[in-house]
């Protein structure tokens, strides 16, 4: 296995990732969001790329079927249920339903790799469950895709691929790709700290300075949710246990 890092969206091609496994990671929020649904029952989560796709899924099914999520520059879109705070998904409003989602970075990138051999989306709060089933997989390369903010570096999504690429380098003796190897170094200089990283990092500091510290600190917890999202077929739903799926 050799573990590669996308540091910004874009650097690694969907091109390139063919026979992979691609982790997508937002952690400030889109995956965040993603995971806290999952584990609260959610069906399914839908990733729109645009505001328009998302109405226009939405118009697919019945309205007790559903529910819309998403956000423009942090903020909720007007007529949709949910923004893209994490804490608005955990519970009762998304049990059982489809959420149809379109942020700003994470939702356009989950779109973006469909030839890859697996895609699970990642964040601080299901670290661990995602690095136990990446691990099932010995036989091909492992591509850890940061979403970025919009098309730029951020250092959430890098310090959270700093800390998969380190495990999983370290359970499998994993060769690491030099990308990887500065998240990795990233990670181990600030793991003691990551909760103040992200109240700093530019986009962490935006979300706190429009409302939402208690989301960035909600972000910042390390594997607090036992769920495994899995991209199939342009929807993320919740991988069941076990190893490599034939």
């Amino acid at each position: 296995m050799r573990i590669d890092v996308s540091l910004v969206p874009g650097e690694i091609a969907a091109k390139d990732v063919s026979g992979s496994v691609v982790v997508i990671i937002d952690v400030l929020r889109a995956t965040s969001s993603i995971a806290t649904a999952l584990a609260s029952g959610c069906e399914e989560v839908i990733p729109a790329e645009s505001i328009e796709e998302a109405i226009t899924l939405a118009n697919g099914y019945k309205r007790s079927d559903y529910v819309l999520g998403g956000e423009r520059r942090g903020v909720p879109v007007e007529g949709f249920d949910l923004g893209n705070s994490p804490q608005e998904y955990d519970g009762p409003r998304v049990a059982g339903k489809k959420v149809i989602m379109a942020t700003t970075n994470g939702t356009s990138a989950i779109n973006k790799y469909g030839i890859a051999r697996e895609i699970f989306t990642a964040c601080f709060l299901n670290a661990d469950a995602v690095i136990g089933a990446c691990e099932a997989y010995d036989d091909c390369d492992l591509v850890l895709v940061c979403a970025g903010q919009d098309g730029r570096f951020c250092m959430e999504d890098t310090l959270c691929a700093g800390l998969m690429a380190t495990r999983i380098a370290h359970d499998k003796g994993a060769e690491m790709s030099d990308s990887a190897k500065a998240a990795s170094l990233l990670y181990q200089q600030r793991k003691g700290s990551i909760e103040d990283e992200l109240l700093r990092c530019d986009h962490g500091a935006y979300l706190v300075g429009i409302g939402y510290e208690q989301d960035v600190r909600y972000c910042s917890r390390n594997s607090i949710l036992d769920v495994v999202p899995k991209v199939y077929d342009r929807r993320v739903i919740r991988r069941a246990r076990g190893g490599p799926e034939e």
